[in-house]
This record gives C-alpha cells, structure tokens and sequence, in this order.
C-alpha cells in the first residue's frame, strides 16, 4: 500500500480544484450546413450534426461542483501538484466547503500549520480510494456495512440503506456525485479524519526538555 501512497501524493492532477470551468466554444460542426432548395422552391435548414458531450476530468468536474474551494486550498497546501503522475482511476470523496468550515478551528489551525504537512497529506489522501464508486456500486454491495480503502492506507466503512438509496461514508452523507473520464466524485458533509492523524492533532503539545534552575543543581 506505500507504494500507492507515494504515488497518491500526487493528487493534483485529480484533486487541484482551483481551476475555473469556462462554457465551451460552438465548434465548426455546430454551424449548420447550407441550404438545399426543396421541389416548392422553398428552402429548408439541413440539421446540424449532433456534438457529443465533453467528458470532464477530476479537475474539472471539482471545480464545476463549486462547493470545493476549500478542498482546493488544502491540496495546494499540501503540495499535491504533480500532474505527471498516473494514479489511476480514483474515486474522490471531497468534503464540501461547508464541511472544511465546520471543523473545530484548533483542529483546523493545527492541520494547517507548516509542521504538520504530512498529517494534512494524509489526511487528503484518505479521501482518496483506488477504483471506482459510483453509488450505484455502492448500494449493490451483498452486505449492509462494509469498508473500502484509502490510498492513505486505513479502511473506510461504508454503512447503505437500500431502499432509501442513501449512504453513509464513515459518517459523512454525500450531497452530489459527478461522474469524470478518469474518476468519481462524491461531494460529502463531512471531512474525514484518519485515526492516527486525529490522534496527533488531538494530542497535547510536546514539551521541550526541562530547564534546571541554578537552585536545584
């Protein structure tokens, strides 16, 4: 698994959110073709040819949620932008900003804070799973409770209700999903913390050594 790690940091060809969509341009097809005289000598429109969608990528399907500029920053933070790196198909669970906003501000300080780049790396990383799915896939699952696993390494548990079709990812819901070319997205309520990281963003300030007073020696 350190080997998808390693290759996991760097999301940010997946998940640098920053960039702006921007309305595609009417291509050359679009425009319709010439007219043809009918028997009446009235002139009918010939039918432009149908143009095919475009497929979004990660990227661009993130920033088009417009709920995930937070997401964005903490990726950048992170120093996830590596756009050389191939890590395959993903399925991102990507807290909102509302979710980001939500944390309590000495959790959000502490993540943040320059020494603890690894911690908010890892945490990224757990909101990234190898493979894809979709919520369909998720719902079929045989059994009720499961988990997937993270490129950060830990598990995941995965609780559906089938008849409702809702599902709950470690406690998060998921609020939207957009389908890319190279992944899924899942817009979810709640950002997900990794055990160890919460452990030592919890943990108490580590004391330097002790100071002896000239008095004691």
């Amino acid at each position: 698994m350190r080997g998808v790690a390693e290759a996991g940091r760097s999301l940010v060809a997946i998940v640098s959110f920053a960039a702006v969509m921007t309305p595609l341009a009417a291509s050359a097809n679009e425009i319709a073709a010439p007219l043809s005289p009918c028997i009446d000598g009235a002139q009918q429109h010939a039918a432009a040819p149908a143009v095919a969608p475009k497929v979004m990528t990660l990227k661009e399907a993130a920033a088009a949620t417009g709920m995930l500029v937070k997401m964005t920053e903490a990726t950048k933070l992170a120093g996830l932008d590596d756009p050389e790196v191939d890590v395959g198909p993903l399925t991102l669970l990507a807290p909102s900003d509302e979710a980001f906003n939500a944390l309590p501000q000495d959790i959000r300080d502490r993540l943040l804070a320059p020494e603890n780049r690894a911690l908010l790396t890892d945490l990224l990383l757990y909101h990234a799973v190898p493979g894809l799915y979709s919520t369909d896939r998720l719902l079929k699952a045989k059994v009720r409770n499961y988990t997937i696993s993270a490129i950060e390494g830990s598990a995941i548990e995965i609780n559906k209700r089938r008849k409702t079709g809702e599902i709950d990812i470690a406690g998060a819901k998921i609020l939207r999903s957009e389908t890319a070319s190279d992944g899924i997205i899942h817009v979810i309520d709640k950002v997900l913390i990794p055990p160890a990281v919460m452990a030592a963003l919890t943990a108490p300030p580590s004391m330097g050594p002790a100071v002896i007073a000239e008095g004691d020696q």
